[in-house]
C-alpha cells in the first residue's frame, strides 16, 4: 500500500513559477522589476492577500507588454494570473487564461520551441487535477513529448520524463496497450543515459505492469531496480535516503507478490522493508504507516488474521497521529481493518470501521466536488 504525497496549490504555483525556463531578451532593468512584481504576487498569495496577487501579477503583465513580440514574460505572467484564477475557484477563467497564456507563448517563440511546454503544462495540471479531463491531458503531453523530442541536444532525463508521464495518463484511462511502449521507452533510456535514476523508471514502470496484471514483468523490473539499490547501500550503508528508496522498491515487490497470489514471497518483503525504516526511524514516524499495513496485508493473505490486526492498528494510530483523523489516507487502512474484523467474527466492530472509511470517502469526494 503507496501514499501519495500531496502538495498544496500555493506549492506547486511557487514551484512552477521557480522552474521556469530561460526566458528571452529583455530590458535587465525592466526585467528584474517583472520577476519582483511576479515574486511578490506569489507571496502575497502565500500570506492569504489575495487582492495584492492580483494587482501585482497584473502590474507584471503590463510591464511584460513592453517587452516586445517574441518575448516571453507575458505568457508567464497570464500562467500565474490562471492560477491566481484557480485560487479564487473561478475555473472557467483560469481555463482561458491558461489557453490565452499558450497562445501568447506561440505567438512569441512559434509552436515547437521549447518554452511552449511551460503553458502547455500548467494547463495540462488544470485538466488532471482540477477540471478532469484526462483525454485532453493526454493531448497536450502528446505534444509536449513531441517537442521534447525535436528539441535538438534536449536533456534525455526531460523525454523520460514525458514518456513516464504521458504512460500515466495513458493507464489512467486504461489505454494499457498504448502505454506500455512509453514505459518501455523510458526504462531503456534511462538505462542507457541515466544509470542513478533507472531504479525509479523501472520501478514506476513495475507498478504499471502490476496494475495491469503482468506480474512476472513487474517482478523482473522490481527485481531489477531492487539489486541496484542495494548496491547503492553496500557504498553507503548509512544513507537514510537510499534506506528509504530500498524500502519504496520492497513495498513493490510486496504488491506484486500479492497480486500474484504469493503471500509467502510477500511477508518477506514486506518484513524486510519494515525492518529497513524501523532501522532509521522513530516509532512514531508516518513512513511506518505503509509498512506495517503491507505486512498486515501479507499475513491477511495468510489467513493469519490475529498477527495482522495489532499491525494494521498501529499503522491506523500513526496515520491519525501524523496525517489528522479524517484524512484521505486513512480510509483505505479502515476498509482493510474492517475486514481483518470481520474475519476475527468481530462484526459490530468491523461495522463501524467501515462507517467511518466510507464518511472519510464521502467528505473528500464533496470537497473535490466544491473545488
Amino acid at each position: 500500500m503507496r501514499y501519495p504525497r500531496f502538495r498544496s496549490a500555493l506549492g506547486a504555483l511557487m514551484l512552477l513559477v521557480a522552474s521556469l525556463p530561460l526566458l528571452r531578451a529583455a530590458p535587465a532593468e525592466a526585467v528584474q522589476k517583472w520577476d519582483a512584481l511576479m515574486n511578490e504576487s506569489v507571496k502575497a498569495l502565500k500570506t492569504n492577500h489575495l487582492g495584492d496577487a492580483i494587482r501585482r501579477c497584473d502590474e507584471a503583465s503590463g510591464l511584460a507588454r513592453g517587452f516586445g513580440p517574441d518575448d516571453t514574460h507575458l505568457a508567464r505572467s497570464e500562467v500565474l494570473r490562471a492560477e491566481i484564477f484557480m485560487w479564487e475557484k473561478d475555473n472557467p477563467r483560469a481555463e482561458a487564461m491558461f489557453k490565452q497564456a499558450v497562445a501568447t507563448c506561440e505567438r512569441a517563440v512559434g509552436c515547437e520551441h521549447p518554452e511552449v511546454v511551460h503553458p502547455l503544462v500548467s494547463l495540462a495540471n488544470f485538466y488532471y487535477f482540477v477540471d478532469v479531463h484526462y483525454d485532453r491531458v493526454a493531448a497536450l503531453f502528446e505534444r509536449v513529448l513531441g517537442i521534447v523530442e525535436r528539441t535538438p541536444a534536449h536533456d534525455p532525463r526531460q523525454e523520460i520524463l514525458w514518456c513516464r508521464n504521458l504512460g500515466l495518463v495513458y493507464q489512467q484511462m486504461g489505454r494499457f496497450d498504448q502505454a506500455e511502449p512509453l514505459f518501455n521507452r523510458a526504462v531503456d533510456l534511462a538505462a542507457k543515459t541515466d544509470p542513478l535514476w533507472l531504479p525509479h523508471e523501472e520501478l514506476t514502470a513495475a507498478a504499471f505492469f502490476r496494475a495491469w496484471g503482468k506480474t512476472d514483468r513487474a517482478a523482473t523490473l522490481a527485481e531489477r531496480a531492487l539489486a541496484q539499490r542495494e548496491q547503492v547501500l553496500v557504498v553507503a550503508p548509512q544513507d537514510a535516503d537510499a534506506k528509504l528508496d530500498l524500502a519504496v522498491t520492497l513495498d513493490e515487490l510486496t504488491e506484486i507478490h500479492l497480486v500474484a497470489a504469493q503471500p509467502d514471497a510477500a511477508e518477506k518483503t514486506a518484513r524486510r522493508s519494515l525492518a529497513v525504516v524501523e532501522s532509521f526511524m522513530a516509532p512514531d514516524q508516518p513512513e511506518l504507516v505503509p509498512r506495517l499495513a503491507g505486512l498486515a496485508a501479507a499475513l491477511q493473505a495468510r489467513a493469519r488474521y490475529a498477527e495482522a490486526l495489532p499491525l494494521l492498528e498501529r499503522a491506523i494510530s500513526l496515520a491519525e497521529k501524523n496525517l489528522g483523523p479524517t484524512s484521505a489516507e486513512l480510509a483505505p487502512l479502515l476498509a482493510r481493518y474492517s475486514s481483518l474484523l470481520q474475519a476475527l467474527e468481530r462484526p459490530a466492530e468491523a461495522a463501524q470501521a467501515q462507517a467511518r472509511a466510507d464518511s472519510i470517502r464521502q467528505q473528500m469526494a464533496a470537497a473535490r466536488n466544491q473545488s
